[in-house]
């Protein structure tokens, strides 16, 4: 089997793993924002899912890269690199999401 395989594979499980992350980050956002104007609160909620957005692509990037490193240069079988990189994928873009709502509150706040 091709090292891009278990690439792919990672990357895709990263990818539904972090859309479900950044839905509920969403959500809790929207929870946050309640009492700032509608205007104030648009404006940092569209910052932040295009700051989530970025981390998303950078975190499928690093389970893509991670996995074939792993596989190449440490000789790790192709279930245990695909299972760690998607972990380490996975645990940076919820870093991100947590960054970007951290970032959107205080536009938001700077904003009102």
């Amino acid at each position: 089997m091709s090292n891009k395989t278990p690439a792919i594979i990672s990357a895709a499980f990263t990818f539904i793993l972090l859309l479900l992350v950044s839905a509920f980050a969403s959500f809790m956002l929207l929870i946050a924002l309640n009492g700032f104007s509608e205007s104030s609160g648009s404006t940092s909620l569209v910052a932040s899912l295009v700051c989530q957005g970025v981390g998303v692509l950078l975190a499928v990037i690093i389970a893509w890269r991670l996995t074939i490193r792993l596989i190449t240069k440490s000789n790790w079988s192709n279930i245990a690199a695909t299972l760690v990189s998607t972990l380490a994928g996975t645990l940076a873009g919820a870093g991100f999401s947590v960054v970007a709502m951290i970032v959107s509150i205080f536009l938001a706040e700077q904003i009102r």
